[in-house]
C-alpha cells in the first residue's frame, strides 16, 4: 500500500507544479466567478424557462456543480491525459516495469493521481464560489450542507470516471492522440445535458435528475407550460425572467446507486486497460518486420564497385553551395504538418471542407469551422515544441538564424494549413463580397497557430494548448461572445481592433521568449 500511496503522491505533486495545471486553476477561478452570475448581469448560466433561480445557497451550490461538472470534463481529460507518456519519455516506466506491482495498481494509481488533481480544482472551485456567496450583497445566509452535497454526488462522479477515461484511452490509443483527442469531442458533447431524453442511468454529468426537479418546481409552483431548460452563458434577456426559490433536491438511492455506477465503470476501464497495457515494452506494440537475408552479391561486382569508389576524385566533385533560404523549411514543415496523425483524418478533413462550401453560412461559420480546426489540434499543438520532445533542440537552436529561418517556418506551414481548410468559406464570403467575415476568419487563423505556439513554448509541451483550445472551441460551439476568435459572433471595427492587437501581442511574445531560449542555449 505504501508503494501505492508514494506513486500517487508522485504523481500528483508533479503535476501540481506544471504550468498547464497553474493556468487551469486560473481559468477555473475565474470560471467559478462566473457560473453563478450577480443579480445585475447580463448573462445567465441556467434558466428554467422564463425562470431564474435566487442566489440562495442551494441554488449558488447545484448551479456551481453542474458547471463544474461539465468545465472540468471538458478540460480535465486533456489535463491529466498523457500520463504513461510522461513515463516513457523520462525513463520512469522502465524502472516501473522492473518492479513487483501490477499492471492494474500501476494503472489505478494514474487514475487515482488524475482524480486528486481534478479533486483539488473542483475543491478550490467551490471555496471560491463561497467566497463569492459570501461577499456579494443578499438576503440569504449561507447553508453548508445544500452547498456541499451537490459537489460530491454530482461532480465526484462524473470526474472520477474522466481520470478513469484518460487513462484507458491512453493505452488504447497511445500511438493515436489526434483520434484520442477527436473521439473525446463527440463523446463529450453527445453526453452534454442538452441530451435530456437519455435515461437518468445513462447521465454522466449527473444534472439530468437536478434539472428534472427544477423543471418540476417551476411548473407545479407557478403553473408554467414552458419549461425548457437553458444551460450555458446566454447573454441579454435577463430582464424578462422571473425569480423563483430553490432549495435544493432529495437525494434517492437510485440517484446514488447511478452515481456510483459511473465510479464503477470507471474501475472496469482501469481494469480492462491493465488487460491492454504494454508495460513500457514498446517494441511489443510495434508490428515487426520479418527480417529479410541479403542477397549473395558476386565478387566481380564487389571489386568493380570499390574500383570505382577509388577513381572517384574530390576535386572534380562539384563545389556545396549552402541555400540558406526559408522555402525548403516551409516545405518541410508543411509536409510534417500532413503526415502527422493517420492518413484516413484527412477524409474527415475534406469532408469538412466540403462542408464549408455547402452548408448555409451561420452553420458553416459558427459550427463546422470550429469544429475542423479543433480536428488539427493534434497537428498544431506540438508545432514549436517538437524539437524539445524529441530533443533535439540543441542542433536546431544552434542552427543558421534558428529564429527567422526555422522558427518563422513553423508559423508559416501551421498558418497555411489552418486558411488553407477555411479556404471554401473565404471564398463564399470574398464571392459575396463581404471581406469582414474574411478578415476575422484569416485573424481566427493566425490566433489558432499563434496561440499553439506561445503557449507551446511557455510551457515547453503541448498539454497547455490543447486544454485551452477545448475550451476555446467548447464555449465557441455555445456562442459565448467574449471567446469568439474567428468572428462568428462579434464584428465590427473594436472587435477587428481587439483581435489585430492580440495578435500582435502574440507573436512578439512568442518571438522574443524563443529568442530567450535560443540565447541561454
Amino acid at each position: 500500500m505504501g508503494q501505492f500511496y508514494k506513486l500517487v503522491y508522485g504523481d500528483y505533486m508533479q503535476r501540481t507544479r506544471s504550468y498547464a495545471f497553474l493556468i487551469t486553476l486560473a481559468i477555473s477561478l475565474y470560471a467559478a466567478y462566473s457560473f453563478v452570475p450577480p443579480q445585475d448581469a447580463n448573462y445567465t448560466t441556467l434558466r428554467i424557462g422564463k425562470y431564474l433561480g435566487v442566489n440562495n445557497s442551494a441554488w449558488t451550490g447545484y448551479l456551481t456543480a453542474m458547471m463544474t461538472s461539465i468545465f472540468l470534463s471538458a478540460i480535465g481529460f486533456y489535463l491529466v491525459n498523457s500520463n504513461i507518456k510522461k513515463d516513457v519519455d523520462t525513463g520512469v516506466g522502465m524502472i516501473v516495469a522492473t518492479t513487483s506491482i501490477t499492471n492494474f495498481r500501476y494503472l489505478l494509481s494514474k487514475a487515482a493521481g488524475n482524480f486528486m488533481v481534478l479533486l483539488s480544482i473542483m475543491i478550490i472551485i467551490g471555496m471560491m464560489s463561497a467566497v463569492v456567496f459570501l461577499i456579494r450583497p443578499g438576503n440569504y445566509s449561507f447553508e453548508l450542507m445544500p452547498f456541499i452535497t451537490p459537489f460530491l454526488f454530482i461532480t465526484t462522479p462524473t470526474l472520477f470516471f474522466i481520470s478513469s477515461l484518460a487513462v484507458f484511452a491512453e493505452v488504447v490509443l497511445h500511438r493515436y492522440t489526434i483520434v484520442m483527442n477527436i473521439v473525446f469531442l463527440f463523446l463529450f458533447f453527445s453526453l452534454l445535458p442538452a441530451q435530456q431524453n437519455i435515461p437518468a442511468v445513462l447521465d454522466l454529468m449527473g444534472t439530468k435528475t437536478v434539472i428534472t426537479t427544477m423543471e418540476t418546481l417551476v411548473r407545479e409552483s407557478y403553473h408554467e407550460q414552458n419549461t425548457a431548460f437553458g444551460m450555458g452563458f446566454h447573454v441579454g434577456n435577463k430582464g424578462i425572467l422571473k425569480p423563483f426559490t430553490f432549495e435544493g433536491v432529495n437525494w434517492t438511492v437510485f440517484y446514488v446507486i447511478t452515481r456510483l455506477l459511473w465510479m464503477g465503470l470507471g474501475l472496469a476501464l482501469i481494469y480492462v486497460s491493465s488487460l491492454l497495457f504494454h508495460r513500457f515494452d514498446i517494441t511489443e506494440s510495434v508490428k515487426k518486420q520479418k527480417k529479410q537475408k541479403p542477397a549473395k552479391v558476386d565478387d566481380s561486382v564487389t571489386a568493380a564497385v570499390v574500383k570505382n569508389l577509388k577513381e572517384i576524385r574530390l576535386a572534380a566533385l562539384p563545389k556545396i553551395k549552402p541555400a540558406f533560404g526559408i522555402i525548403p523549411l516551409i516545405k518541410t514543415e508543411l509536409l510534417m504538418l500532413y503526415r502527422k496523425g493517420p492518413k484516413w483524418m484527412w477524409l474527415l478533413n475534406l469532408g469538412g471542407m466540403t462542408a464549408l462550401a455547402f452548408a448555409p453560412l451561420t452553420i458553416a461559420h459558427q459550427i463546422v469551422m470550429p469544429v475542423l480546426w479543433f480536428l488539427q489540434i493534434g497537428r498544431w499543438s506540438d508545432l514549436a515544441t517538437k524539437e524539445k520532445t524529441n530533443r533535439i533542440h540543441y542542433f536546431t537552436f544552434a542552427s543558421y538564424k534558428p529564429l527567422t529561418r526555422l522558427f518563422s517556418a513553423q508559423l508559416v506551414a501551421g498558418i497555411t494549413l489552418s486558411i488553407s481548410l477555411a479556404a471554401p468559406l473565404l471564398l463564399r464570403y470574398a464571392i459575396a463580397g463581404e471581406f469582414l467575415p474574411v478578415i476575422t476568419l484569416l485573424f481566427g487563423a493566425l490566433f489558432i497557430v499563434l496561440s499553439a505556439v506561445f503557449t507551446g513554448i511557455l510551457s515547453g509541451g503541448k498539454k497547455l494548448f490543447e486544454i485551452l483550445f477545448f475550451f476555446l472551441t467548447y464555449c465557441n460551439m455555445n456562442k459565448v461572445p467574449v471567446l469568439d476568435y474567428f468572428g462568428a459572433l462579434n464584428h465590427g471595427n473594436s472587435y477587428v481592433t481587439l483581435m489585430a492587437v492580440l495578435l500582435i501581442i502574440l507573436a512578439a511574445a512568442s518571438f522574443l521568449y524563443r529568442k530567450f531560449e535560443i540565447s541561454r542555449l
